[in-house]
Parts: C-alpha cells; structure tokens; sequence
C-alpha cells in the first residue's frame, strides 16, 4: 500500500470499529446467548452449556474476562465486540490477498461491515461475529503463505483457533489451506506443510478435546454431539418434509437472509455482475472469493434453521459485499475515487436502514430479561414462578437459583389451582406486565423472529373456557346461550370483570343476563345497553377451581337472518374478562 493509502486504511478501521459500540445490546436476546452465558458460568456440553459442539475458545475466551470479574454475558460481549473491531481489517487484508484492488478490498469490507446483520449482531453474545473475523484473517494468512512460510504456519494456527470458534469455519478456509500447500509442496518446504497440518489440527482437535474433558467424558460428549446433530438432521435440515422447498429457502440464505429486500437484492445483483464479469475475462480474484465461500453457503442452505438465515449467512455475505464493490469498480472504470464514492454511499443506505434496530436493542432490555428482571425485582423468592419453555435457557439463568420456578411446554400444565403463582408467557396478557419489541421495529427483519413479546402475570388471570363457548377471535370471544369457565384458586375473595357487547340491534328485546359463581347467582340484569362494563367482589373457592356461568336469554344466528354466513348462535360477545384478587 502507498502511503496514503495506509492512511485511509487505519482511519477507516478506527472509525469502523467505533462504529461497533454503537451496536452493543443492552442485555441478552435469544436462546443460544443464554446457553452460552451458561458455559462461561458452568462449562458442561452434555448439559448444553452451551449446546454441542461446545464452542470451546469462543467461550474460553469469555472465561478469561469473566475471571476478571465481568458478568457472563458481557464476558461474551467483550469477545464478539473484539472481534467486530478487527472484522473490517480481517476482510480487508483477506481480499487483498485474494489479488483485489485497494479501492475493492476496503469498498467491499466497508459495505460488508455496515450489512444490517454484520452490524446487529456486532453487539450481541453470539459466537458468529468473532468466528468469522479469525477465519478471514486466518485466510489472509494462508493464502499469503504461498509466498511465507511463516504465514503459512500462522495462518494454519489461526484456521485452528477459527475452527474452535465453529468447526464450519474449516470448510470456509479448505480453499486458501489447499492452495497455500500446494505453493509450499512447489517450493518442496515439505516440513513447513507437515508442521502446519500438525500445529491447525493440535488446535483444532485440542480445542474439542478440552471441550470433551471438561464436560466430564468423551462417551457423553459425543452422545451429546449425535444427538445435536440428529436434532439438526431432523429439524432444520431438508430432511424436515415441513421445511419450506429449497428454491425458498435459496432466496432466504443467498438473496435476502435480512428482510431488506430490495437492497439486499441489489446487492446481490452487483455481486453477480461481478461475477459474471471475471468468468468472461478470466480474473482470479472474483472466482477464487466465490469458491472460498460456496461449501459453507451451500451446507448452510441445505441443513441451517432457515429463521436464522441472517446470522447464519455472516461469514458468505463478505462475497456479496466484496463482489457488490468489484462491480461498481467496474462500472466506473476502476476511477477509485468515484469507486470509493459509491462504496461509502451503498454502505450509508445500509447504515440508515439499520439504525433503528441499533437504538432499540442497545436502549432497551430484550421482552425476556425486562421480564424476568421484573420477576427479580417484585416477586418474593418464595412465590411459585411458571416460565415458559420457550426461554428455558433465560430463565434458568436467572431465575435458576429461587425456589418454585417451573418450567412449562404446555399450558395446561400450569396448575389453576395455584391462582397466586406468577406466569412469563410468551404473548401479550390483558391485565398482565407486558414487555414488547415492536414488530415494526426493523430488528424484527434482522434477527431471529420469537421473543418480542413477554408477560408477567398471575395464574389467576388464566381463564379455561369451557362449554358455549366459540373459538377465540383475537381481542374477543362469542358465547352462545350459556357459557362455562374454570377460573383459577387463591385465598380470600377475587375481583371478576366483564366487558360484554350485547347484539341489541339484532334482538328483538334485551336479553336478560344472569352471571353465576359456583353455582350462586353474582348478578341478575337486562342487557339494555350494546356496551357494559360491570366488576363484582366474589369469595373464592379453596381447594377447587371456580366454576363461573353466564347466561343470556336470547341468541341471534347471522345465517338465519340472512346477513352472513355464519351459522353460530351468538349471545353475547365478550371483549374482556379477568379474575384477580381482590385488594
């Protein structure tokens, strides 16, 4: 590099990587953050902490800041913070090396740094950002080491250390691997070739070894790993009959893993420009960039959780990126300056559009910990807490240690005898605290779409609906004639709530309306009024749910009188309905 260029490529990587703090998520989010906050506490595969294969140095390296007395997740930061700042570099001296020009490499390594995913998951405890920053470098060491020997042995070592990272970072660096041994047996340094093989593989396979000892043996370790990969074979792989077609999920994993359609498209229009260009003019770099990344992408297609494409898709999106530039170079006329231009400008859209998801997971705690962080704050250690299985890993880790926290697949495993316990739901909960990530937020377009929505409520808001009862419809439900429901126990009296829409217009006299509790008759009136909104203080029951009934005396069906085709008998339509204790 010339001088100024030097220049150019130190401020781009200080301000790129300052960039990176912007990113910094203000607590954990998903379920494999949790598992890995769980490894660095208590390292155990066989419990999946984390899950199999176990992540070895990504969460040794976390270890090590947690020994320094950082919290588990933010040990986890720390490393994949780390390794965003050195993603641009990485990429930057990779493509480099792969015989692209100055303006290309840091072009495409700008606009692969700002991709709406580089960027989110730049601040999160995911093992994928830092994984990929030591394979591009690792690469850029070893195709270097066609000429280095000493390149050659480090970037070997590095390939090593990637693949204890994640093992599918090998097939990304089987091509560099292959051509830098191919220039060492050329250049007969056969002992450079064999002391590389042997150091990347010491690595390597001392990395899971460690995993394997330190999970408590090799037998339940590899039990965990069939069975991991037994749930990936049946789950997200194509092997699933329920998976979407393959033609679908190609468009997800190459053309838009962000649903940012349209600039992701484009991007990746660019990119096969480029591509196309260097098959007709026979350039090196373009094609051997694009063969580097093809195993990966295509064992990603056919086996990965198509929900998870985004993240999934980091390491090959760096040939979008790095093609995208390529492209623009040539539809410039390799001008550099006017290159440069439309980089910086193509990364700037992308920065904007990410915004938004930046500020709100670096400003606010994810639905899930908001919740249980609610839980911590206000519930006494004593009281019964049902957590949903679908953050087992999140609650676990920080409810883990109080007593009478249950875990639950099924609601109907949650016992409405117990109407005082508390419920973390994954949904919205009328009465509930409820803790929300709006949909319309773009982060619902970038990372994996569960766990925007949690609630913290009592079981006694847990209703069973019984018989006369019609589906429910969203906000609402219809009742026919008579309606059951089984409300949940606890001591002393409670406070029943009804929001009741009467169809009037469509009776011809108000109906009389009768609500029963246990068999004893709450409240007797006419439904005069299309809206009414009534509380009443009722004993309940202790050792047996509450049986409460509502009845009216006339019923309507919308297909008998011609106005739909719905042929219910509708009564009455209720819009709410709680039961909690009363003060």
């Amino acid at each position: 590099m010339t001088r100024p260029q030097k220049t150019i490529f130190l401020i781009l990587t200080i301000v790129i990587a300052l960039t990176r703090l912007l990113a910094v998520s203000r607590s954990l989010f998903d379920w494999d953050e949790a598992l890995f906050s769980h490894g660095v506490r208590e390292y155990n595969v066989m419990d999946h902490h984390p899950h199999p294969p176990g992540y070895p140095l990504f969460i040794l390296a976390a270890k090590a800041f947690h020994l320094l007395g950082v919290p588990e997740f933010r040990s986890l930061q720390v490393v994949v913070i780390l390794g965003a700042f050195c993603i641009f570099p990485a990429l930057f001296f990779m493509a480099r090396e792969l015989g692209f020009d100055f303006a290309t490499a840091a072009g495409g390594a700008a606009i692969f740094s700002f991709l709406p995913n580089v960027w989110v998951y730049s601040g999160t405890g995911f093992s994928d950002i830092p994984a990929t920053a030591v394979c591009f470098a690792a690469c850029a060491l070893l195709l270097r080491g066609r000429r280095d020997a000493r390149a050659f042995l480090l970037g070997a070592i590095l390939l090593g250390v990637a693949a204890g990272f994640r093992p599918t970072n090998l097939l990304i660096g089987l091509v560099p691997a292959l051509m830098a041994t191919w220039s060492r047996l050329r250049a007969r340094s056969f002992g450079s070739v064999i002391l590389a093989i042997a150091l990347g593989g010491a690595v390597a396979a001392g990395s899971y070894a460690g995993a394997a000892l330190a999970s408590g043996s090799f037998e339940r370790y590899v039990e965990a790993v069939r069975a991991q990969s037994k749930w990936v074979h049946d789950v997200d792989s194509y092997h699933n009959p329920y998976r979407a077609p393959l033609h679908d999920v190609a468009k997800v994993f190459f053309l838009w893993p962000v649903n940012q359609r349209q600039q992701m498209v484009a991007l990746a229009a660019l990119a096969l420009i480029a591509l196309v260009a260097a098959i007709v003019k026979r350039r090196t770099p373009p094609l051997l960039l694009f063969a580097m990344f093809v195993p990966f992408a295509i064992v990603a297609w056919l086996n990965l959780d198509v929900e998870t494409a985004a993240r999934y898709a980091i390491p090959y999106m760096s040939v979008h990126a790095v093609l995208a530039a390529d492209a623009l170079g040539l539809i410039v006329r390799r001008r550099a300056n006017v290159q440069a231009a439309l980089c910086a400008l193509v990364a700037a859209v992308f920065a904007v559009w990410t915004w938004s998801a930046l500020r709100l997971q670096r400003t606010s705690d994810s639905p899930p910990v908001a919740a249980l962080e609610w839980v911590l704050r206000n519930v006494p250690a004593g009281e019964r807490v049902y957590v949903n299985g679908g953050i087992g890993p999140q609650g676990d880790l920080f409810l883990g240690g109080r007593p009478n926290t249950v875990f639950f697949e099924d609601q109907e495993k949650i016992s409405l005898l117990s109407g005082e316990a508390w419920v973390v739901d994954l949904k919205v909960v009328p009465d509930a605290h409820n803790f929300v990530w709006p949909h319309s937020n773009r982060l619902w377009k970038i990372i994996r779409r569960r766990n925007f929505e949690t609630s913290v409520g009592r079981v006694a808001s847990r209703i069973g609906f019984g018989a006369g009862w019609q589906g429910d419809e969203g906000s609402f439900r219809w009742m026919s004639g008579e309606s059951v429901s089984m409300l949940p126990v606890f001591r002393g009296n409670g406070k029943l709530r009804l929001r009741i829409y009467v169809p009037i217009d469509t009776l011809p006299a108000p109906p009389v309306i009768e609500v029963r509790m246990n068999g004893a008759t709450v409240d007797r009136f006419t439904g005069s009024q299309p809206e009414i909104d009534r509380t009443w203080t009722v004993p309940s029951r202790a050792g047996a749910l509450n049986e409460l009934r509502i009845l009216t005396s006339a019923t309507v069906n919308p297909a008998r009188m011609g106005r739909s085709d719905d042929t219910r008998d509708l009564g009455l339509r209720i819009d709410a309905m709680s039961w909690s204790p009363a003060p």
